[in-house]
C-alpha cells in the first residue's frame, strides 16, 4: 500500500501539487482572517470587544465591563474611545486579574468587612465650590481587600508583591494606577489608600457605591469615583540582552 501511495505521486505533476496546496492554505488563511476582522468590527461599533478577546487583552481579566485599555491611541481614536464610556455611578465593581480569588463587590459586601478604616482627607477638587475637598472617608483598606484575593506571585522572582500594578477604573474609562510596593504596610503604606463608600457618615451616591481616597494625593488625580474595575497586572519581566544600554 505504501509504495501504490508513493507511485501515485512521483506520476503526479509535482508543480500541479504544489499550486493546489498553497491555495488551499491561502483560502484557508483568508477566510480566518476575514473572520477576524468581522469579529472586531462587530466589537468596536457596539462599544466593546469581543469576550474573547477581551479576556486576553494585555492579559487582563475581562470584567463585566470589558472596556479595553487605551494604548498609544491617536487624539481622535482616543476620543472615540472614550465616547463608548457611559460614566455614571456604579452599582458594583470586580476585583480580578492576577489573582486566584476573582470577586465582585457591591455596597453591602463592602460594608460587611470585618475590617473598616476611617480616614480624613484634603484634596483640590473642581466639583467642590471651594476648589477642596475635605472629610472623613470610611472604607476598607485597598490593601486587605488585594490580600483577600490572593495575589498569583512568580516564583523565582525576587521580591515579586512590590512589582505588581494595581489599575483601577472608573464607569467614565478614567483610570489610575497604583504600585503595590506603595501599599505594602512594610514598605510603603503611610499612606491608608481605602476604597470608600461613605463620607462624613453619608453614604455616597453621584460617585457611585465607592471610590478611591488616598489621603497622600493632594491634587486628587487618583482618587478614582464611580469604581467599577480593579485589576493586578503583571508587568513582563525585563529581557536579558549582553548590552546593558539597550532600551
Amino acid at each position: 500500500m505504501k509504495n501504490s501511495w508513493s507511485s501515485t505521486l512521483i506520476h503526479d505533476p509535482p508543480s500541479t501539487v504544489t499550486r493546489l496546496t498553497k491555495g488551499d492554505i491561502l483560502r484557508s488563511s483568508f477566510r480566518i482572517i476575514l473572520a477576524i476582522l468581522v469579529a472586531l468590527l462587530a466589537g468596536t461599533r457596539s462599544g466593546t470587544l469581543p469576550l474573547a478577546f477581551a479576556q486576553e487583552t494585555d492579559g487582563l481579566e475581562a470584567a463585566s465591563n470589558n472596556q479595553p485599555t487605551p494604548t498609544n491611541l491617536s487624539p481622535e481614536a482616543a476620543r472615540q474611545h472614550f465616547q463608548n464610556c457611559p460614566g455614571g455611578p456604579s452599582a458594583q465593581f470586580r476585583l480580578g486579574g492576577k489573582v486566584k480569588n476573582p470577586r465582585t463587590f457591591n455596597l453591602d459586601t463592602l460594608r460587611g468587612q470585618p475590617t473598616q478604616t476611617t480616614v480624613w482627607s484634603f484634596y483640590r477638587s473642581g466639583s467642590s465650590p471651594t476648589g477642596f475637598e475635605t472629610g472623613q472617608w470610611t472604607g476598607v483598606l485597598l490593601y486587605d481587600l488585594l490580600q483577600q484575593a490572593q495575589i498569583t506571585l512568580n516564583e523565582g522572582v525576587r521580591n515579586d508583591l512590590n512589582r505588581k500594578v494595581i489599575l483601577v477604573t472608573g464607569s467614565d474609562c478614567y483610570q489610575q494606577a497604583y504600585a503595590m510596593g506603595e501599599l505594602v504596610p512594610a514598605i510603603g503604606g503611610h499612606h491608608q489608600v481605602i476604597v470608600a463608600y461613605a463620607k462624613d457618615g453619608a453614604l455616597l451616591s453621584s460617585e457611585g457605591f465607592a471610590r478611591i481616597i488616598n489621603p497622600g494625593d493632594k491634587s486628587g488625580a487618583r482618587n478614582v469615583s464611580n469604581i467599577i474595575r480593579i485589576q493586578i497586572i503583571d508587568p513582563p519581566l525585563p529581557k536579558q540582552s549582553s548590552n546593558s544600554n539597550s532600551d
